[in-house]
């Protein structure tokens, strides 16, 4: 089952307080209310012309992936795989 809460506190853990409050040229928006057990992840760059939207549960495709590292984009690839981790973490069961 998903924990949206947990998700919310693991994707904080992941990608670090300075990189959440301090980052101006980054934006990530999270979408819970549209899925149950799933969130629209939405990020937006300074000077990127559209934002890169996918589901967590889905993360980017490697084309996607591809095309952010020819245009130096490297930090992407890291929020997107802290994403996905985040999702998983909240989806697996505590005991």
């Amino acid at each position: 089952m998903f924990d949206k809460d947990r998700f919310h506190n693991q994707l904080a853990l992941n990608l670090g307080c300075q990189r959440i409050v301090n980052d101006k040229c980054i934006n990530i928006a999270i979408d819970d209310k549209q899925y149950l057990d799933d969130v629209m992840i939405s990020i937006t760059i300074d000077g990127f012309s559209f934002p890169i939207c996918y589901m967590a549960s889905e993360g980017l495709s490697q084309k996607d992936l591809d095309s952010l590292d020819k245009n130096g984009y490297e930090d992407i690839k890291i929020i997107v795989n802290s994403v996905y981790q985040a999702y998983i973490d909240a989806s697996c069961s505590r005991f």
